[in-house]
């Protein structure tokens, strides 16, 4: 314990230091003040080499008061856009355009370079989130006005002379270097109008993607839960019903025990088997929450009025009268055919749980728009198990299961108030429409498939 403690003593300078970048660079501004630093210093230590090495032009004055002007206006342009755009402004209209006091025209430089600071604050205020129409009008007119010989060009045309003479800045000097310092001002504005929108394409495609991750999470939230619910209902619809009739078909066996102990040798080994075709089915649920191989084979489908008639074997086993009526088509879809049996399985299981009753009635009936299921029984309600906690998802998964395929169930009192019945309704024309475009799929598989093996023999 005191080597650990020792060692995160040790370990502690060392993460301050590592984390001292972090804390000098921590927000945007801070981080921008300290670049504009290191640009300042590289700037003036650029300039003293000038200096001793005899580099510099002869205004170099002016170049350091240039350099002290574009910093101090970076450091500001952020937080006080349009003032440090009109300082400057009026600065360098002033150091361009007014007439200089002789004590310092030494500071005095060519107006391409005065226009430096200028052009910084344009660019900065552009490409941040400060407006675009003032500093880009701004830097265009001082620009015009510096760059561009007006006067020159005034005269020469009063004089008749040819504009181009005017546009000679020194002997032997091109007149292109005029129109190169004007694309420069201009490419200024354009890089900065560029950044701007590049950076704003960035924010906006951050918060898309925000969004985006917010839905999936949502989405994935949803799935889950849908999940959960499907789960539990494959394990209700598949465990409650064989548990229930174990529970019943054991109770029977105790009742009688002491007058017929042959039926309880028998109910056990009903419940043996029963039990065994539980535990079966539970690995059959979770052999489904397994991922399958993608190239396994789907599972045989049995005719619905044989699954049907399992359900009410088992019924009939522990003591039932059940009276059936199925007149259904061999063109059940799955979907529903699974959600009819379930609504059987279910309306048996509360059966034998909430009612003392021992006739069932079981009606599958097939109309041109409808499939309906009716389980009925007279009563009189009986709890079975009393002590077992109320508000089972007998019913609500059923409402949920039929729901998904558009559909209803409903369920009350019938038989002047002691028995129950329980209808499902499925909607024919949802089913035909999910099976015709289930076949246009496949046979466009078929269809691409024999092409790409006619492709092959080509």
């Amino acid at each position: 314990m005191q080597t650990s403690g020792r060692a995160e003593t040790d370990e502690a300078p060392r993460r301050a230091l590592l984390g001292a970048p972090e804390v000098l660079l921590g927000t945007p501004a801070r981080r921008r003040l300290v670049v504009i630093a290191l640009v300042g210093i590289v700037y003036f230590a650029g300039l003293t080499v000038a200096l001793h090495l005899d580099w510099h032009p002869q205004g170099l004055p002016g170049y350091r008061y240039l350099g002290v002007v574009a910093l101090v206006a970076a450091a500001t342009a952020d937080r006080w856009p349009l003032e440090t755009l009109t300082n400057v402004s009026l600065v360098t209209a002033y150091v361009c355009l007014g007439p200089l006091p002789p004590a310092i025209y030494g500071l005095y430089v060519r107006p391409p370079e005065s226009l430096v600071p200028l052009a910084v604050v344009t660019f900065l205020i552009i490409a941040g989130r400060g407006p675009v129409f003032a500093p880009a009008a701004t830097f265009g007119t001082l620009a015009a006005l510096v760059i561009v010989p007006w006067k020159d060009i005034v005269e020469a045309f009063m004089e008749h002379r040819p504009v181009s003479e005017a546009l000679l800045l020194d002997t032997d000097t091109d007149r292109s270097i005029v129109f190169g310092e004007v694309v420069a001002c201009a490419l200024v504005v354009l890089f900065a109008v560029m950044l701007r929108r590049q950076r704003q394409a960035t924010a906006e495609l951050a918060t898309k993607n925000r969004e985006l991750t917010e839905l999936r999470a949502a989405e994935v939230a949803r799935i889950a839960e849908h999940e959960r619910a499907r789960i539990a209902r494959d394990v209700h619809d598949e465990v409650a019903h064989h548990v229930a009739a174990l529970v019943i078909r054991a109770q029977a066996a105790l009742r009688v025990a002491d007058r017929q102990p042959e039926q309880l040798a028998l109910a056990m080994r009903d419940i043996t088997e029963g039990g065994q075709d539980v535990l079966a089915r539970i690995r059959t649920v979770v052999r489904m929450l397994k991922s399958a191989p993608v190239d396994a084979a789907p599972p045989t489908v049995r005719p619905f009025d044989a699954d049907l008639e399992v359900l009410l074997d088992r019924v009939r086993s522990i003591g039932y009268e059940v009276d059936s009526s199925v007149h259904v088509g061999p063109d059940l879809p799955t979907p529903q055919r699974t959600a009819m049996l379930r609504v059987v399985q279910e309306s048996l299981t509360n059966i034998m749980l909430h009612s003392s009753a021992r006739e069932v009635t079981v009606r599958v009936e097939e109309t041109p728009l409808l499939w309906t299921v009716t389980v009925t029984d007279p009563g009189p309600s009986h709890e079975r198990f009393p002590d077992v906690p109320r508000g089972g998802s007998g019913i609500p998964s059923m409402t949920d299961r039929v729901a998904l395929l558009g559909g209803r169930v409903d369920s009350g009192r019938v038989f002047a108030g002691s028995g129950w019945s329980v209808s499902a309704e499925l909607p024919r024309l949802t089913a035909t429409r999910g099976a015709s475009a289930r076949r246009r799929l496949e046979s466009g598989r078929l269809g691409a498939g024999r092409l790409g093996r006619q492709e092959g023999a080509a």
